[in-house]
């Protein structure tokens, strides 16, 4: 079983982690402390005054001196909190990958081009429920592209990494001094733990490529502690197990979608793909499968590109081995 670790903790001598739990699910924002205060995701609109405003009180940091807020991908339990973060800040300067910026401005976008895309071709989505979770946002101020150095004090730094695949902006960031990386959910493993030790759903990632070459940067740097936004802190060799188990996943959902579809000749739509391969692919509770729909359409775009699978003109789309 996963442990729940105190609300929030000091990582290294200014770099904090700050917790708390959404949908069952851990949430981490991260501080870095120094001649600049840098605050690394938002979480959703409540999370600043239920979280983040305490903590800094606690280790005696005012809001108004977060100098740059970095939001790494764009996702309501991410960038929800933004606007809440700017009124308490107004001088912090607000910053994301180049990629995802539309998405995090615009809620509309976010809904229409994230969460609900698949809902006129493939009778997928999400209702509008959640949208709720950000009650207002912001302009972004600063695009990132990586590789961008972040100065926080003499000899300290973060590297920002452009690692995509959840999105196509999404950022790390790299603490060359302490080898940790910062990933929020750039990387999922098998997916998304609850507090209790169980699995809440499936790994999100949208563009398959995109997450193999993350997985497989990642593996290339010298990382001795990894960070997520959901998932234990994972340190020395837990680092590549976590990495092999978030390529292996993809694997495996590869395999069980070619083996469906060659039982299935005359062709199956996406909700009958991610339906049957669901429960094979991991233990979270059946009514969770609509969270895999990212990844299953990943796969069968995948697949047609790579001309093993061909997807029909009608609606909804009916996908079959070429």
């Amino acid at each position: 079983m996963w442990s729940l670790q105190p609300k929030a903790m000091e990582l290294f001598p200014g770099v904090h982690r700050i917790e708390s739990v959404f949908g069952g699910r851990l949430l981490f924002q991260y501080l870095f402390a120094g001649d600049r205060i840098v605050l690394v995701d938002t979480g959703i609109g409540s999370t600043p005054h239920e979280a983040i405003f305490f903590y800094l009180e606690e280790i005696g940091i005012s809001a108004k001196s977060i100098s740059m807020v970095i939001i790494t991908h764009p996702d309501l339990d991410h960038h929800g909190g933004v606007s809440a973060i700017k009124d308490a800040s107004p001088n912090a300067v607000l910053a994301c990958g180049r990629q995802d910026a539309a998405e995090i401005e615009d809620k509309e976008v976010l809904y229409r081009k994230r969460y609900n895309f698949l809902a006129e071709r493939h009778g997928l989505g999400f209702g509008r429920e959640a949208m709720s979770l950000c009650p207002g946002t912001r302009k972004m101020e600063v695009l990132f592209k990586g590789n961008e150095r972040i100065e926080l004090a003499p000899g300290r730094a973060l590297e920002t990494w452009h690692v995509p695949g959840h999105s196509a902006g999404h950022l790390a960031l790299y603490d060359a001094k302490h080898r940790a990386v910062f990933t929020s959910d750039a990387v999922q493993g098998n997916g998304y733990p609850t507090v209790e030790g169980g699995m809440a759903f499936g790994p999100t990632y949208y563009v398959v490529s995109s997450y193999l070459s993350t997985i497989a940067f990642l593996e290339q740097q010298p990382i001795e502690h990894l960070f997520g936004g959901h998932w234990p802190a994972m340190h020395g060799p837990e680092v590549g197990r976590f990495l092999a188990r978030s390529r292996s996943f993809v694997q495996r959902a590869d395999e069980l979608i070619v083996a469906f579809l060659k039982n299935h000749t005359r062709g199956a739509t996406l909700r009958e793909i991610l339906y049957a391969i669901n429960p094979r692919l991991g233990d979270w509770p059946q009514d969770a499968a609509p969270f895999l729909q990212f990844a299953a359409y990943g796969h069968v775009s995948a697949l047609c590109q790579a001309k093993r699978v061909k997807a029909s003109d009608e609606s909804p789309v009916r996908y079959r081995l070429a």
